[in-house]
């Protein structure tokens, strides 16, 4: 508990001139911390939140200019106030004070501290409010908690009067810092100590603290109760617990908080109203879910697999409700919620719920119009809604919105499956006319779907297009067209595709260094009679250049160095444990050993491969 005590002006702010206990009788009359952190430099000005107090007849500007240099001096000690500042002593005022305190730069720290403590002890510490509370945002800013202390108590001992706005600064600061207890503790002791009645301002932020900065959820409680004390909740005050109880989980209460709101035609801010439709949308998805549960009661502690039985049935309903009413009120949440809340209502295949809440976001022209088309889009293809599906994607396109390629895979794919080739094939010409680069999806819907209605011309084409762009059809995909193909009697098309396969396969061997494989498939290709083209040759020989292999000596004599006319080509370099590395100058000799050595090739790479 906070006490008074017997504190003169030169006492306050012991942390900083190291005169005097008056931290230490508060280490044992306060729960404050008696450690104050490390300072942090904050850009706003100390005087944003203060009142500005103008030059007027009672404050001369010439006086605050000349005790500012007077203090400014690097010889001034705090014991030379007295003489120093003789003539100002009838002068001193709280707005001739407040002044020379905003002339912190040029005094710097301490000797403000100093200042405000002469200027306490000439005044009996009777300041005008807006003098406190500039003090106690300036101690607060630099975590001088300690002697926001000091500053309270003394006021207090000197029968001074401190105003609500002081208290809500302190509590505030003390929030920003994770002090909840001892924020929790000033706010408690404003009445009974400090004879102060709380205010709306202070309320909210030791709502505030307690919803936003607590983690532990055990202060909720508390919070509902200040919550309840205040006469009349504002738009902070309902913002503050809606926040806290959403945090904590206590979604009922909440809501019901937030139905009161409404009543009162009062709206929330734009995070109170995020953080709850996006806990409801969250509690939504767990509906049904399964979770895991770890058994502890035994003797050897276990984990099983359990189905969400919450009694919290149907929050979605709640979380359109609230999007309603925020919407009524003329606000709209986050784009990413809204995002959430569209997935949300696709997943539980409430689509006609989710194009309404689409079609106020396209009033409004938020950001998230691309990704919610995307979402409901997809919802409409996942469910074969042809009509539908079509006629947003055509809206999304009329709105100059460019659709993702999940999007136009989603059509692609959904238009395939309903044998629509002329559409499918229509979404993809824009696809490529928005250059929306195609994936294996994309030719695998199109072309399972041609090879379905037989039409080998059209399957061939897109294959070979597939295997151009590097991209490499499944399996499922290159058995229909083979089997296609041969039974148009197109063999040597089958040959050719084959070819392509192969040689695409051993290319995407070669670019990852899989050495082993690369050499596996060229095996094999060279057994089928396919001869890979130059640049996948020039590929195969840079991934075995990149990596040195050693060879032992004879098989090297036996297999490369019989032969005269390849000598000049190869570099070869002893190696200390009797074998060899050799490094082949260029392509050209890769294509002699696939033309002329096929198999004394294959078994060179073989010995590389030891």
């Amino acid at each position: 508990m906070l006490r008074a005590g017997r504190h003169g002006g030169r006492d306050l702010f012991s942390n900083l001139l190291k005169i005097s206990s008056c931290s230490e009788f508060f280490l044992h009359s306060s729960p404050f911390s008696s450690t104050p952190r490390t300072a942090t430099n904050y850009p706003l000005s100390l005087t944003k939140q203060l009142p500005q107090v103008s030059a007027s007849k009672a404050v001369s500007s010439s006086a605050v200019r000349s005790i500012a240099a007077l203090l400014s001096a690097p010889t001034v000690q705090c014991k030379d106030f007295d003489d120093l500042l003789k003539d100002y002593k009838d002068k001193l005022n709280s707005k001739l004070v407040l002044h020379i305190l905003m002339n912190y730069k040029q005094l710097g720290r301490v000797k403000t501290l100093e200042f405000f403590s002469w200027a306490g002890t000439q005044t009996g510490f009777q300041f005008d409010d807006c003098v406190i509370e500039y003090m106690a945002d300036f101690l607060g800013r630099r975590k001088l908690f300690d002697d926001i202390k000091c500053l309270l108590l003394t006021i207090l001992s000197h029968k001074g009067g401190l105003s609500c706005r002081v208290f809500s600064i302190c509590i505030r600061f003390l929030g920003r810092q994770g002090r909840v207890a001892e924020a929790l503790s000033l706010f408690q002791e404003m009445e009974t100590t400090f004879r102060c009645k709380p205010d709306n301002i202070v309320c909210n932020n030791i709502l505030y603290v307690l919803c936003k900065k607590e983690t532990s959820g055990e202060l909720i409680d508390v919070a509902l109760t200040i919550f309840h004390r205040i006469d009349v909740p504002d738009t902070y005050s309902y913002s503050n617990i809606l926040v806290g109880l959403c945090k904590f989980g206590r979604l009922e209460t909440a809501l019901e908080v937030f139905h009161k709101m409404h009543r009162a035609g009062l709206v929330p801010t734009r995070s109170a109203v995020n953080v709850l439709i996006g806990q409801l949308c969250l509690l939504s998805a767990k509906e049904g879910a399964i979770e895991k549960v770890r058994v502890k009661n035994v003797s050897r502690p276990f984990t099983i697999l359990v189905p969400n039985v919450s009694s919290k049935k149907g929050a979605i309903e709640p979380a359109v409700s609230v999007f309603r009413k925020a919407h009524d009120s003329g606000l709209l949440p986050s784009a990413f919620v809204i995002v959430q809340l569209l997935s949300e209502l696709c997943r539980l295949e409430k689509l006609e719920e989710a194009y309404k809440i689409l079609k106020v976001v396209e009033q409004r022209k938020m950001s998230c119009l691309e990704e919610g088309y995307s979402v409901l889009v997809q919802a409409f293809c996942e469910r074969n809604l042809v009509e539908k599906a079509s006629f947003l994607f055509g809206r999304t396109l009329s709105l100059g919105v460019k659709p993702k390629l999940v999007v136009y895979n989603s059509m692609i794919c959904m238009l395939c499956k309903a044998g629509i080739l002329d559409d499918a094939e229509r979404v993809f010409k824009i696809m490529n006319k928005e250059r929306c680069l195609p994936d294996n999806v994309t030719y695998n819907a199109l072309v399972n779907a041609y090879c379905e209605a037989r039409n080998w011309k059209a399957a061939y084409s897109l294959l070979t297009e597939m295997l151009g762009l590097g991209l490499t059809p499944n399996f499922h995909t290159f058995t229909l067209v083979d089997k296609l193909l041969r039974e148009n009697g197109q063999v040597d098309l089958c040959f050719k595709l084959e070819g392509k396969l192969e040689t695409q396969i051993l290319l995407k061997h070669c670019k990852v260094g899989q050495l082993e494989v690369a050499y596996q498939k060229l095996n094999l290709m060279i057994g089928k009679g396919f001869h890979p083209p130059v640049y996948v040759r020039d590929a195969f020989q840079q991934a075995f250049q990149n990596r040195q292999f050693p060879l032992t000596l004879p098989r090297v004599e036996g297999e490369i160095w019989d032969k005269p006319d390849m000598l000049p080509r190869i570099t070869r370099q002893e190696l200390p444990d009797g074998t060899a590395q050799i490094k082949m100058e260029s392509s050209r000799i890769i294509a002699w050993f696939l033309k002329h050595q096929g198999d004394a090739f294959l078994e060179l790479f073989e010995a590389m491969l030891d």
